[in-house]
Formats: C-alpha cells, sequence, structure tokens
C-alpha cells in the first residue's frame, strides 16, 4: 500500500454570501499527521468534507499524489472512499446494525462476505481493545466505546488516509488519553496519511506532526508542535493560551 501526500491549493467555499473557506493551502506529506484548529465555524470541518468529496468547492484543487480529486466523476469518488477512513465527531455508527456490521460496513458494501468481513471486523476490534462487543449494539455501548468501534471501522478496510473530526469531543480526560494513544499507535502501525480537525490542544501537541490554524477562511500557518509554542503571532497566542480578550472578534462567530 503507498502513502500519499495530500495537496490542497487555494480551496474556496461560500453558503451564500457567508464565505467560509477563502482560499486555504494545506499540505499533509505521505505518512504525515497533520492537526488542524481553529475557532468553531472558522472552516474545519467543511475543509474535510470538501477533501471527501460530500461538498463540492467553489474553487481550488484537491491533490492526492497528483490526482485532482475536485474534479472525481461520481462513480471515481466511490474508488475513493475505499482509500479513506473516517472517524466522525460523534462516532456515527448505524443503530440498527450491530457493531461488527458497523465495523465491517466499507468491506461488505465492497462484497465481502459476511464470515470474512465478521472475522476483520473482530481483528480490528481487538487492536483498538474491545473484546466480545461483535453482537452489541450502538445502543449498548458507552461513548468512549462507541468512539473505538468508530475507530476500528475507519481502519477495518485498511485505508491509505484517515481523517478525525473532533475525535476527543465527548470523552473524559482519561478515555481521551486512550483514544489518543490508539491513534498514534494506529498511525504508526498501518502507516497512514492523517488530517485531524481538533480544538484539543493536547491531541494537537502529541498527534499531529504538523499543526495548522485556520483563521477566518485562510490557513495561517503550518508549524511543528515546538514552533507552536514558541510562536508569537497575536492570534495563534490567543487561541493557544484559551483568552478571550486579543485580535480574535468572537462577536459574530460562527458555531
Amino acid at each position: 500500500m503507498t502513502t500519499p501526500k495530500i495537496q490542497v491549493q487555494g480551496l474556496k467555499k461560500s453558503f451564500g454570501d457567508k464565505k467560509v473557506l477563502d482560499g486555504v493551502d494545506l499540505d499533509v506529506l505521505p505518512g504525515e499527521s497533520v492537526v488542524v484548529i481553529g475557532l468553531s465555524g472558522t472552516g474545519k470541518s467543511v475543509l474535510i468534507k470538501c477533501i471527501l468529496g460530500l461538498l463540492k468547492p467553489d474553487a481550488g484543487h484537491i491533490l492526492v499524489d497528483g490526482e485532482d480529486w475536485s474534479t472525481l466523476a461520481n462513480d471515481e469518488q466511490l474508488l475513493r472512499m475505499r482509500r479513506i477512513g473516517m472517524l466522525f465527531q460523534g462516532a456515527a455508527l448505524f443503530d440498527s446494525m450491530s457493531v461488527w456490521k458497523n465495523v465491517a460496513f466499507a468491506l461488505l458494501q465492497q462484497g465481502m462476505g459476511n464470515k470474512e468481513a465478521r472475522t476483520r471486523a473482530g481483528e480490528v476490534l481487538e487492536l483498538v481493545g474491545l473484546h466480545n462487543v461483535e453482537d452489541k449494539m450502538p445502543a449498548e455501548l458507552s461513548g468512549g466505546m462507541a468512539k473505538r468501534v468508530g475507530l476500528a471501522r475507519a481502519i477495518c478496510h485498511k485505508p491509505e488516509i484517515i481523517f478525525y473530526d473532533e475525535p476527543l469531543t465527548g470523552l473524559d480526560p482519561v478515555m481521551a488519553d486512550v483514544i489518543t494513544r490508539l491513534m498514534q499507535r494506529l498511525h504508526s502501525e498501518f502507516n497512514v496519511t492523517s488530517l485531524t480537525i481538533a480544538h484539543s490542544m493536547m491531541l494537537a501537541r502529541t498527534f499531529g506532526n504538523r499543526i495548522a490554524m485556520l483563521y477566518q477562511g485562510r490557513n495561517l500557518k503550518q508549524m511543528s508542535p515546538d514552533e507552536l509554542d514558541s510562536c508569537q503571532d497575536p492570534i495563534i497566542r490567543q487561541f493557544v493560551e484559551g483568552r478571550s480578550e486579543g485580535p480574535i472578534h468572537l462577536q459574530g462567530n460562527r458555531t
């Protein structure tokens, strides 16, 4: 399996007269983990949805190993999804499906038989520390267990790229540490390219090889965790330190 490079060039997306992305440039190198931070409503989730093909950008390009994903036809987009794993903010499990069917969903959609798919689902559930839960329903899981099931689903079909949308939302500090460590381990073992949307500075520092901050629809800067801590840009410093007073204008910020 190759490890792809992602390049976002001049990406723009508006909803009506509201500009959400206003020329975002972002590079994720092969095998790298990049974490995108920024205020709520600054376009982080819209960025991921554009890369996934769930939203069509108004302008710009999304290149994966040089192929422009922003111009793919619908049937080509389906093939693209086989290369991608996604952990959604709320796990987004199918309530009517058992745990193993949730985990193996992509494999079943690709035509794999139930027996083989269930075996693979069991293997990845073991990887995320869950045992004998294959036949449980999502309603029977705690928040931390559901998040780990979502993580198992993201890696079950052996993707080349994994996207994480606020993976620590709703978790207590101990479970947040568990999920962070799992993400680090799986990133290393599967040799994937990772792009994460996060508010957690702990996650950004521990999981990101580089960190990008979006502000007012643009990427202010990409930097290593060490560079983030030493950066004197007043907007970045205010966000990292969690201060309400400073150059960031909170009034009217989209949520």
